[in-house]
This record gives structure tokens, sequence and C-alpha cells, in this order.
């Protein structure tokens, strides 16, 4: 009990400094920060759901003496609860029907993250100090345009007025969707190190999962649907909102995209160099290349979907 306490305090400290390192502008704060959920993560999936809270507490009345009290929420949302979810869920586990035990999948935990970046874009829109309507002086998309223009003008004056509107142009559309979609990069990338880490270690309580065999819940295929279809109808903010959760929701899509990417390059000699050419071409291609990888993911959620009946369904 005292060795998992002291374990706990020692990582939250560590989580809520990196956290700080950004609040506080240091040069590397951003890099840094993005690493703040792993301590947390690592601690959990190491010691159980019960350290990962004494660790989250620590680091967040940490971060509350050094940054103040607003500091609690950013921290609580970006770091505490994605760990949370992630040590909570992979720690479940079953007797499986033939003997042994089977642990949750990866796939249903990606689809719990998935989900809760729905929640805090719908919270968000809640929460916009503006009608929903979306016209020229009021709406959820009108007033992320504002934010970001005026954040523009203050980072950076000397642009012309043409050269801000055109950088608001292109953050607006999806931008709520490229918040909550690096919120889930972050604790998807934590997740994914801090089993790695533990294992190495010999300290892991489960497996690592075999990330290629990645398979994910049927319901969000049909939340994209119901999101893609609010954005081909829908006007206003609720297009806006359905175009910005559709995005959000090809990302796991994009994810089994790439298993079976790792999965037709397993069978191969030259599995390492394939993967690495892969990478570099998705690298270069930037943002381009997240469509195919998405459809190729789509395309491969549908045909084991038809295969449902033959055992190779989705995880529910």
């Amino acid at each position: 009990m005292t060795g998992s306490l002291s374990v706990a305090l020692a990582t939250g400290l560590l989580s809520s400094l990196l956290f700080l390192s950004l609040v506080k502008g240091y040069a590397v704060g951003m890099l840094l920060s993005y690493l703040a959920p792993l301590p947390l993560m690592a601690t959990g999936l190491y010691r159980g759901t019960a350290a990962t809270v004494v660790a989250g507490l620590v680091a967040m009345a940490a971060v509350v003496a050094v940054a103040g009290g607003p500091s609690a929420l950013p921290f609580a949302v970006a770091v505490a609860l994605p760990s949370l979810v992630v040590v909570r869920q992979s720690l479940l586990w079953r007797e499986a029907a033939g003997g042994g035990v089977e642990w949750y999948p990866p796939g249903l935990l990606l689809g719990w993250l998935t989900g809760l970046g729905i929640a805090l874009i719908l919270l968000g829109a809640a929460l916009v100090p503006a009608p929903l309507g979306g016209g020229e002086n009021g709406g959820v998309q009108a007033w992320i345009a504002d934010t970001i223009g005026g954040t523009i003008e203050v980072l950076a004056p000397s642009l012309t007025i043409e050269q801000r509107r055109a950088a608001v142009d292109w953050w607006v559309p999806f931008f709520p969707a490229m918040v909550t979609g690096s919120w889930l990069a972050m604790a998807l990338a934590n997740a994914v190190s801090a089993q790695g880490l533990l294992t190495r270690l010999g300290r892991n309580r489960r497996p690592s999962p075999v990330y290629r065999e990645l398979m994910l819940p049927t319901w969000l295929g049909a939340v994209l649907l119901a999101a893609m279809a609010m954005a081909a109808v829908a006007g206003g903010d609720l297009g806006y909102i359905g175009r910005n959760v559709a995005a959000l929701t090809l990302v796991p899509f994009a994810l089994l995209g790439l298993a079976g990417v790792h999965g037709w390059a397993a069978g191969r000699p030259n599995a390492r160099t394939v993967l690495a050419v892969v990478y570099g071409v998705l690298f270069l291609a930037s943002a381009w290349a997240f469509v195919p990888v998405a459809g190729l993911g789509l395309a491969r959620f549908v045909m084991r979907f038809r295969r449902a009946k033959d055992g190779g369904g989705q995880e529910e």
C-alpha cells in the first residue's frame, strides 16, 4: 500500500511538471505537456485504477498551486480524464469461453475515447456564449471565427487583413475536430507508450494487444453516418457540428486502415522497410493522407461487418 502511494505521489508530481511546462511558457513546453498523461497511465496500468485517481489528484493539486484554480479544468479534461478512462477500461477482463483470460479489446477503448471526444465537441458548442443558428452575428461557427481572429491579431499583429482572413478561413471549418482530434491522438499515443514501457520493464498487468488486429464497435459506423447526414442536410451550426463530429469519428477508421497496412506488411520479409516507406509517404502528404487511410478503414469495417455471420464481425 505504501509503495503504491509513493508511486502515485511521484508520478502525479511528474505529470504536473510536464503539464506546467506549457503553462509556464518553456521552449519545449508543447512537447513536454503532450506527455503529461504518460505518468498517470503508466501508474494505473501498473498499480491499478485507484493509483491513477490518487496520482491525478496530486497532479491537479500541484497544477492549481502553481498556476491557479482555473488551470484545474484544462488539466482534468486534457490529462486526468483520458488517463482514468484508459486505465479503467484497459484493466477490465473476463474469463474466456475456452478458458484463460480475455482482456478488454483496444477497439472498444478507442470507441470510449472517441465518444468522449464527441461529447467534448457537443459540450463546447453548448457552452458557447452565443445563440445557436450560425448567423452572421451569432452561433458557434461565428464565435469560433471571432475568437481565432482575435487570437491571431494578438499573436501575429504584423499580418495583413487578408492574411488574417486566410488563416481564419483555414482554421474555422474543422477547428473543433482539430482540437478534439489532437486530444484523442495524445491519449492514444500515451496509452500505447505507457503499455510498451511497462512491458519492457516487466511491470505490465495485461499483455499488449496486437494492434494490427484492431476491430471497431459497430456504433461508430452509425455515429459517422448520422453526423455526415447532419452535415449534409442541416444548415448553420447544426451542420457545422455534424461536420466536425464526422471528422473526429473518422479518426478510428483511419487507425483501422493503418492496422490493415500493418497486417498486410506483417507477412513480408521486408516489413519494416515497407512500413517506413508508407509512413514516410503519409508524413509528406500531411493531412491529405487522412482521407485515403480513413477510406481504407471504412472499407475494412464494411467488409468485416458483412462477414459477421461467419464470426468476423465487429466488436460490440
